[in-house]
C-alpha cells in the first residue's frame, strides 16, 4: 500500500470518529498486502486496543501462522487490559479455516513451545483446526 493510503488509515484509526475508525478497519482489511506486514505488526506494539484488532484481521489473512505468536501475544494484552476479545478472536479463528493443511501442525507446535497464557489460547485455535488426516 502506498504511504498516502497508510497514513489515512493508521488517521482514521486514531479517530475519536466511530465512523471513521469502522471506514479505516475496513480499508486496512481490504487494502493490506504482504508488504505491509511489518507494519502491521507494528500495529499490534501499540497501546490502542481497536488498533491492534483491526490489524489483526488483515494479519491473520496475509501471514496468520507465520506471526501466530505475535498475534496471541497482543490477544493477551487485550485480555490484560480487561477487552472481550470478539473480534480479536474472530479474527484469529479465521486462521485455521483460511490455512486448513497447515494450521493444525503449526498451532500444535506452538501450543508445546509457548509459555501459559498463550499456551492456552493455542490450545484453544487448536480446537477450530481440522482433524489430521493420516494416511
Amino acid at each position: 500500500m502506498n504511504s498516502l493510503a497508510w497514513s489515512e488509515i493508521v488517521s482514521g484509526l486514531a479517530s475519536r470518529d466511530v465512523d471513521a475508525c469502522v471506514n479505516a478497519a475496513s480499508r486496512l482489511y481490504l487494502e493490506a498486502t504482504a508488504e505491509d506486514i511489518p507494519a502491521l505488526l507494528g500495529l499490534l506494539d501499540t497501546g490502542d486496543f481497536f488498533v491492534r484488532e483491526a490489524a489483526a484481521w488483515p494479519l491473520a489473512k496475509l501471514a496468520g501462522l507465520d506471526h501466530l505468536p505475535q498475534l496471541l501475544l497482543a490477544y493477551q494484552r487485550g485480555f490484560d487490559e480487561g477487552h472481550d476479545n470478539d473480534g480479536f478472536s474472530a479474527a484469529l479463528l479465521e486462521i485455521p479455516a483460511l490455512f486448513p493443511a497447515e494450521a493444525r501442525r503449526v498451532i500444535e507446535a506452538l501450543a508445546r513451545s509457548l509459555g501459559e497464557p498463550l499456551r492456552g489460547h493455542a490450545e484453544w485455535l487448536l480446537e477450530f483446526c481440522q482433524p489430521e488426516v493420516t494416511r
